[in-house]
Protein backbone atom coordinates (compact mmCIF):
# COMPACT_ATOMS: atom_id res chain seq x y z
CA UNK A 1 0.00 0.00 0.00
CA UNK A 2 2.69 2.70 1.07
CA UNK A 3 4.99 1.80 -1.93
CA UNK A 4 2.02 1.83 -4.74
CA UNK A 5 0.87 5.55 -3.01
CA UNK A 6 5.09 6.94 -2.56
CA UNK A 7 5.73 6.07 -6.55
CA UNK A 8 2.78 8.22 -7.30
CA UNK A 9 4.12 12.01 -5.69
CA UNK A 10 6.39 13.56 -7.48
CA UNK A 11 10.07 12.84 -7.26
CA UNK A 12 10.86 16.09 -5.48
CA UNK A 13 8.70 15.45 -2.72
CA UNK A 14 9.80 11.86 -2.20
CA UNK A 15 13.30 13.43 -1.49
CA UNK A 16 11.60 15.96 1.48
CA UNK A 17 9.90 12.98 2.36
CA UNK A 18 12.59 11.01 3.28
CA UNK A 19 14.29 14.29 4.97
CA UNK A 20 10.95 15.29 6.86
CA UNK A 21 10.82 11.44 8.07
CA UNK A 22 14.53 11.80 9.44
CA UNK A 23 13.97 15.30 11.36
CA UNK A 24 11.06 13.30 13.07
CA UNK A 25 12.75 10.63 14.20
CA UNK A 26 15.33 12.88 15.28
CA UNK A 27 13.33 15.32 16.94
CA UNK A 28 10.00 12.98 18.04
CA UNK A 29 7.63 16.64 17.64
CA UNK A 30 7.20 18.54 14.78
CA UNK A 31 5.31 21.84 15.46
CA UNK A 32 3.35 24.15 13.22
CA UNK A 33 4.48 27.71 15.01
CA UNK A 34 7.88 28.31 15.25
CA UNK A 35 10.05 31.15 15.38
CA UNK A 36 11.72 32.52 12.69
CA UNK A 37 15.02 34.14 14.22
CA UNK A 38 15.50 36.10 10.48
CA UNK A 39 11.73 37.95 11.09
CA UNK A 40 11.73 38.02 14.64
CA UNK A 41 8.39 36.56 14.80
CA UNK A 42 6.16 33.33 14.24
CA UNK A 43 5.92 31.54 11.35
CA UNK A 44 4.38 28.70 9.55
CA UNK A 45 7.16 25.27 10.05
CA UNK A 46 6.89 23.79 6.41
CA UNK A 47 7.57 20.28 8.07
CA UNK A 48 4.50 20.36 9.28
CA UNK A 49 2.59 21.27 6.62
CA UNK A 50 4.35 18.93 4.32
CA UNK A 51 3.45 15.93 7.15
CA UNK A 52 -0.23 17.69 6.57
CA UNK A 53 -0.19 17.08 2.86
CA UNK A 54 1.02 13.57 3.21
CA UNK A 55 -0.02 12.19 6.67
CA UNK A 56 -1.51 8.72 5.55
CA UNK A 57 2.02 8.02 3.96
CA UNK A 58 3.88 8.93 7.08
CA UNK A 59 1.04 6.82 8.84
CA UNK A 60 1.54 3.36 6.88
CA UNK A 61 5.75 3.99 6.71
CA UNK A 62 6.15 4.54 10.44
CA UNK A 63 4.35 1.45 11.14
CA UNK A 64 6.15 -0.72 9.58
CA UNK A 65 9.05 -0.68 12.44
CA UNK A 66 6.72 0.30 15.41
CA UNK A 67 6.43 4.07 15.46
CA UNK A 68 3.23 5.74 15.62
CA UNK A 69 2.66 9.34 14.90
CA UNK A 70 0.11 11.51 15.77
CA UNK A 71 -1.45 14.96 14.49
CA UNK A 72 -3.29 17.66 16.60
CA UNK A 73 -4.12 20.77 14.40
CA UNK A 74 -5.98 22.64 17.58
CA UNK A 75 -2.43 23.21 19.03
CA UNK A 76 -0.05 22.29 15.80
CA UNK A 77 2.11 19.52 17.02
CA UNK A 78 3.10 15.88 15.54
CA UNK A 79 4.04 13.61 17.92
CA UNK A 80 5.73 10.35 17.50
CA UNK A 81 5.75 7.62 20.23
CA UNK A 82 6.96 4.01 19.90
CA UNK A 83 5.27 0.58 21.10
CA UNK A 84 9.24 -0.83 21.95
CA UNK A 85 10.12 0.58 25.80
CA UNK A 86 13.74 0.42 24.10
CA UNK A 87 13.34 3.55 21.93
CA UNK A 88 12.50 5.75 24.83
CA UNK A 89 14.66 8.52 25.90
CA UNK A 90 15.85 8.28 29.47
CA UNK A 91 16.86 12.11 30.85
CA UNK A 92 19.19 12.65 34.24
CA UNK A 93 16.70 14.02 37.28
CA UNK A 94 17.62 17.44 36.59
CA UNK A 95 16.63 17.74 33.29
CA UNK A 96 13.11 15.92 34.13
CA UNK A 97 13.02 18.69 36.84
CA UNK A 98 13.69 21.16 34.48
CA UNK A 99 11.00 19.71 32.27
CA UNK A 100 8.32 19.20 34.97
CA UNK A 101 9.10 23.10 35.32
CA UNK A 102 8.44 24.05 31.82
CA UNK A 103 5.41 21.76 31.75
CA UNK A 104 3.88 23.63 35.02
CA UNK A 105 4.77 27.06 34.01
CA UNK A 106 3.08 26.36 30.76
CA UNK A 107 -0.63 25.35 32.18
CA UNK A 108 -0.11 28.59 34.41
CA UNK A 109 0.63 30.51 31.50
CA UNK A 110 -2.75 29.00 29.90
CA UNK A 111 -4.88 28.97 32.58
CA UNK A 112 -4.39 33.07 33.28
CA UNK A 113 -4.46 33.48 29.55
CA UNK A 114 -1.80 36.00 29.62
CA UNK A 115 -0.54 34.57 26.50
CA UNK A 116 -2.72 33.77 23.15
CA UNK A 117 -0.38 31.65 21.58
CA UNK A 118 -0.09 27.96 21.30
CA UNK A 119 3.44 28.53 22.71
CA UNK A 120 4.46 30.50 25.64
CA UNK A 121 7.53 33.20 26.02
CA UNK A 122 9.91 32.53 28.99
CA UNK A 123 13.18 33.58 30.00
CA UNK A 124 16.23 31.55 31.91
CA UNK A 125 15.65 34.09 34.91
CA UNK A 126 12.02 32.67 34.86
CA UNK A 127 12.69 29.41 35.10
CA UNK A 128 14.57 29.48 37.87
CA UNK A 129 12.04 31.73 39.61
CA UNK A 130 9.82 28.81 38.31
CA UNK A 131 11.75 26.29 39.95
CA UNK A 132 11.76 28.40 43.70
CA UNK A 133 8.06 28.88 43.58
CA UNK A 134 7.20 25.63 43.47
CA UNK A 135 9.50 24.27 45.63
CA UNK A 136 11.54 22.13 42.59
CA UNK A 137 14.79 21.39 43.96
CA UNK A 138 17.30 17.98 44.67
CA UNK A 139 17.82 18.16 48.42
CA UNK A 140 21.52 18.59 48.70
CA UNK A 141 22.62 19.18 45.33
CA UNK A 142 23.21 22.30 43.90
CA UNK A 143 21.94 22.48 39.70
CA UNK A 144 24.49 24.09 38.56
CA UNK A 145 24.06 26.41 35.06
CA UNK A 146 26.07 24.00 32.85
CA UNK A 147 23.41 21.58 33.98
CA UNK A 148 20.38 24.35 32.80
CA UNK A 149 21.86 24.91 29.62
CA UNK A 150 22.27 21.43 28.55
CA UNK A 151 19.07 20.46 29.40
CA UNK A 152 17.86 23.48 27.70
CA UNK A 153 19.94 22.19 24.56
CA UNK A 154 18.27 18.99 24.44
CA UNK A 155 14.91 20.33 25.24
CA UNK A 156 15.39 22.53 21.53
CA UNK A 157 16.72 19.74 20.02
CA UNK A 158 13.34 17.55 20.83
CA UNK A 159 11.16 21.09 19.62
CA UNK A 160 10.09 21.32 22.96
CA UNK A 161 11.44 24.74 23.55
CA UNK A 162 12.52 27.09 20.39
CA UNK A 163 15.10 29.72 21.24
CA UNK A 164 14.70 33.75 21.16
CA UNK A 165 17.93 34.82 22.07
CA UNK A 166 20.60 35.10 24.34
CA UNK A 167 23.13 32.07 25.15
CA UNK A 168 22.70 28.71 26.79
CA UNK A 169 25.95 29.35 28.68
CA UNK A 170 25.68 32.71 30.07
CA UNK A 171 21.87 32.11 31.45
CA UNK A 172 20.33 34.82 29.42
CA UNK A 173 18.08 32.51 27.20
CA UNK A 174 14.49 33.77 26.28
CA UNK A 175 12.34 30.81 24.21
CA UNK A 176 8.96 29.84 23.58
CA UNK A 177 7.31 26.93 25.35
CA UNK A 178 6.13 24.96 22.33
CA UNK A 179 2.64 22.91 22.82
CA UNK A 180 4.09 19.69 22.32
CA UNK A 181 5.31 20.35 26.04
CA UNK A 182 2.48 18.45 26.69
CA UNK A 183 2.77 15.08 24.42
CA UNK A 184 6.57 15.37 26.70
CA UNK A 185 4.95 15.00 29.63
CA UNK A 186 0.94 14.65 29.89
CA UNK A 187 -0.97 15.24 33.14
CA UNK A 188 -0.86 11.81 34.28
CA UNK A 189 2.55 12.07 34.41
CA UNK A 190 2.87 15.53 36.17
CA UNK A 191 0.61 13.80 39.12
CA UNK A 192 3.46 11.17 39.34
CA UNK A 193 6.46 13.57 39.04
CA UNK A 194 4.78 15.49 41.71
CA UNK A 195 4.52 12.45 44.00
CA UNK A 196 7.99 11.54 43.10
CA UNK A 197 9.02 14.82 44.02
CA UNK A 198 7.09 15.04 47.63
CA UNK A 199 8.95 11.03 48.30
CA UNK A 200 12.71 13.34 46.90
CA UNK A 201 11.71 15.74 49.84
CA UNK A 202 10.61 13.37 52.66
CA UNK A 203 12.97 10.92 52.01
CA UNK A 204 16.26 12.99 50.65
CA UNK A 205 16.22 9.81 47.25
CA UNK A 206 14.96 10.59 43.93
CA UNK A 207 13.34 7.09 42.75
CA UNK A 208 13.03 6.34 39.31
CA UNK A 209 9.64 7.48 38.09
CA UNK A 210 8.07 7.13 34.72
CA UNK A 211 7.60 10.38 32.72
CA UNK A 212 5.65 10.09 29.99
CA UNK A 213 7.81 9.60 27.13
CA UNK A 214 10.72 9.82 28.79
CA UNK A 215 11.71 8.67 32.52
CA UNK A 216 14.59 9.79 35.32
CA UNK A 217 17.44 8.54 36.28
CA UNK A 218 20.11 8.58 38.62
CA UNK A 219 22.73 11.40 37.98
CA UNK A 220 26.30 12.40 40.04
CA UNK A 221 26.59 15.27 37.77
CA UNK A 222 28.99 17.48 40.03
CA UNK A 223 29.22 20.29 37.07
CA UNK A 224 29.28 23.90 38.18
CA UNK A 225 29.83 27.27 36.27
CA UNK A 226 29.13 31.20 36.64
CA UNK A 227 24.72 30.24 37.63
CA UNK A 228 23.96 30.53 41.07
CA UNK A 229 22.19 27.81 43.20
CA UNK A 230 18.48 28.08 42.49
CA UNK A 231 18.22 28.20 45.89
CA UNK A 232 20.24 31.16 46.32
CA UNK A 233 18.88 32.69 43.13
CA UNK A 234 15.31 34.13 44.92
CA UNK A 235 16.02 37.57 43.64
CA UNK A 236 15.50 36.29 40.41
Amino acid sequence: MFEEEFIKIPTGDQREFSRVVNVLLLKSFIVRDVFDPKEKIMRINSDYRFIERYFPLFEDYLKYSGWHIEREDLSGVVSLSNEYQDNQTRLDRETSLLLFALRLIYEDEKKEGSQTNAAVYITTPGLLKALIEHGIQIPGKRLTGRQIARSLRFFANHNIINKVSGTYDEGNVSFYILPSITYALDNDKIVAMSKALDELNNHNELNGTEIGRLSTESSDNSEENNYENVNENKSN
